[in-house]
């Protein structure tokens, strides 16, 4: 006899099965038959396919008759700690424009009214359940009103979001009211032609408004989007933030939970977002890709793409185009096998995934011997370019794992440190090229690829340019990746050059060993992640380097899944620091045409601009951390301000209600400036 139960029972049992089974271990066995038995719309069906109630459960209890009741409620129970407006008061902070310390989401808030915070004057709530969930409407309203003067009228007076098309991002270079992408357009110049800004002006810009959080990290990487009067940015480690461009008022916020326990080697960064139509996307510590809606933030759909105890993690922004979003993963240090996957932009579904690690069968499987290749590592840990002409995504990729131990693992390790270049559409290799074979100094290929269309030897090509994590600036052709050139932008000690097939020409000393090898650059490379900047009026590349070089140890390391797997270690040179550089480079001849330095400790992303800037960034060996802005032409200093904490990430820049802006991550801040 075959059981058939109805479709109310059959949720209810794989919920059950799910909290049986430990996948549901913060929410209570009371709390999912109350929500089951309510007759209101929990959004139980999302949470049996995706177990995380921090991201999936809706609160019900919205209404204006819900709201009035809590208002009572709240003055009754809360007021007298946090103020009878959340305005806060002697025993409680305001909740008012607050980031909540256990996440903001309605199931963290219920968790936290109802438990109350451990080791604060939080107590658990004594009022009923359903006033719980009235309180959870109650309170979001106060943490997610920007301008409380405003109440629930701040979204009215902002227009509607338009859905970003596919063309919008393709021709990205039109808009200057708009930041579409990662690194502002497909080709990745994070260049704009705004010019109201220029170089006879730049000192006059000031501070128009700054957000402050409370976070975890260093410093908050996001580099964000921008669309119409909207921002949205990412901060640690997981929270996704819609924000006001003229005043940084808060619209609305998106956070979601996850374990404290994730093997990741270098913090809880994320970097940015990618929009397309009416959907933002995210990538996560915990290696799910998610998709919100633009307006409320809503969430859309969650889809795993790798295991995170594996040491799987995203860090970078995706990249949306067409009908796909397509993202890599972090994780090199962990010995995961890498790899760039694409998802249905609609539902999240696979629809093509590369390995960047091939296992046997696949090509390049012969440059790895033995069962190397399971731990091979090659993560793909920033955002990769796209060609709409060439229909080609390139994507950069990471070290070799373990890092410095290249005795286990000889050959060339493909496709390690190499660019890959993909047919969109099916994720198909159409050609790579390898910067550094068998690389033994982590020195990973993720510097962002910038595409050009210039003329060489009077020929009109198309271009790809990199300036490489180990000292050497390429440019390739990105129809073919035949290679065209390779040249030191940087202090380098470890090659004599490339041969006419872009190899390096390594010199035999250089190599990690036992008591050590002092090369340069470093460990964190000639330049990294943080982002170059092209400018298509000054026909310059402008690359944020570091010039610090250090001794690489070699050592032996066995494989556990989840822990690092380096095979050695790496120190800088002890009692010297390091110089942070930009250098403007011709890409076509790779020659430096100009270089600034100052005091600082390290150079963070850069942002050129039609009005002959360019922004950047430096920090300090005291921690003092500045924006500043140079001639473009000529990398003289214009202007410079302190931002206070660390900034690694990129400046953008926007026109708002007509007035061009420039955004940076500093800190634990956002900050905007205008003239």
């Amino acid at each position: 006899m075959v059981l058939r139960f109805a479709p109310k029972v059959r949720l209810d049992l794989a919920i059950a099965r799910l909290k049986a089974t430990g996948s549901l271990p913060d929410i209570g066995w009371m709390d999912i038959f109350r929500m089951g038995r309510s007759g209101r719309h929990f959004n139980l069906p999302d949470l049996a396919k995706t177990p995380n109630p921090y991201a999936v459960i809706s609160n019900p209890y919205t209404s204006p008759e819900d709201l009035s009741i809590a208002r009572g409620v709240f003055r009754s129970h809360c007021a007298s700690c946090h103020g009878a407006n959340g305005t806060g008061g002697p025993g409680g902070p305001a909740l008012q424009r607050r980031q909540m310390v256990e996440g903001s989401s309605d199931w963290a808030l219920f968790r936290t009214i109802s438990l109350g915070i451990r080791g604060t004057a939080m107590p658990p709530s004594s009022v009923s359940w359903l006033d719980k969930w009235r309180l959870v409407a109650y309170v979001q309203s106060l943490v997610f009103d920007a301008e409380p003067a405003m109440d629930s009228k701040l979204v009215s007076t902002i227009p509607p979001i338009e859905p970003v098309s596919y063309d919008d991002i393709r021709n990205a270079d039109r808009f200057t009211d708009r930041w579409l992408t990662y690194s502002g357009s497909y080709d990745a110049h994070r260049f704009s032609s705004a010019r109201q800004i220029t170089a006879a002006n730049v000192s006059g810009l000031r501070l128009l408004w700054m957000r402050q959080y409370s976070v975890s990290e260093p410093s908050i990487e996001t580099s964000p989007l921008v669309v119409g009067d909207y921002m949205f940015v990412t901060l640690p480690p997981n929270r996704v933030e819609a924000i006001d461009t003229k005043t940084g008022a808060l619209i609305w916020s998106y956070e979601r939970k996850m374990s404290t326990h994730l093997s990741v080697c270098c913090g809880y960064n994320n970097r940015g977002l990618a929009v397309l139509g009416g959907t933002l996307f995210l990538g996560t510590l915990d290696a799910h890709l998610v998709a919100l809606d633009i307006r409320t933030g809503r969430l859309l759909w969650d889809a795993e793409i790798a295991d995170s105890a594996a040491g799987y993690a995203i860090t970078a922004a995706p990249l949306a185009l067409k009908n796909l979003v397509i993202t890599g993963v972090a994780g090199g240090e962990f010995g995961i096998r890498g790899f760039i996957d694409a998802r249905d932009a609609a539902t999240g579904k696979e629809v093509w995934r590369f390995d960047t690690i091939p296992q046997p069968g696949q090509s390049g499987a012969a440059t790895w011997k033995g069962d190397t290749w399971k731990t091979g590592g090659g993560p793909t840990w920033i955002t990769g370019s796209f060609d709409p002409d060439t229909n080609l995504v390139y994507w950069p990729t990471g070290n070799p794992s373990p890092e410095f131990d290249g005795d286990v693992r000889p050959g060339e390790n493909l496709y390690t440190n190499c660019v890959v270049a993909l047919d969109a559409d099916h994720g198909t290799l159409r050609w790579y090229f390898q910067f550094a074979p068998h690389d033994v100094f982590d020195w990973d290929a993720t510097e962002t690829l910038v595409l050009l269309d210039r003329d060489v030897a009077g020929k009109p090509m198309r271009l790809l340019a990199q300036a490489n994590r180990n000292g050497f600036f390429y440019l390739l052709d990105r129809e073919t990746g035949r290679f065209l050139l390779a040249q030191p932008f940087g202090k380098q000690t470890w090659a004599d050059g490339v041969d006419s097939q872009g190899q390096p020409i390594v010199r035999p000393t250089a190599r990690p060993t036992v008591k050590g090898t002092a090369l340069y650059p470093g460990v964190g490379g000639a330049t990294n992640w943080e982002s170059p900047s092209y400018s298509p009026v000054t026909r310059m590349m402008y690359i944020p380097g570091l010039d610090w070089g250090g001794i690489f140890y070699k050592g032996h390391d066995e494989f556990h899944p989840g822990e690092l797997f380096l095979g050695g270690s790496f120190e800088y040179f002890p009692g010297t620091s390091a110089q942070g550089v930009v250098r403007a480079v011709n890409p076509i001849t790779g020659e430096v045409q100009w270089e600034y330095r100052n005091s600082g400790f390290s150079s963070g992303g850069l942002l050129a601009t039609g009005g002959g800037v360019v922004f950047g960034s430096q920090e300090t060996l005291a921690g003092n951390s500045s924006l500043f802005a140079l001639d473009a032409k000529t990398g003289h200093e214009l202007w410079r301000i302190s931002t206070g904490g660390r900034t690694a990430a990129a400046p953008i820049t926007f026109l708002s209600h007509g007035r061009q802006m420039v955004t940076i991550a500093a800190g634990h801040d956002i900050l905007t400036f205008g003239l």
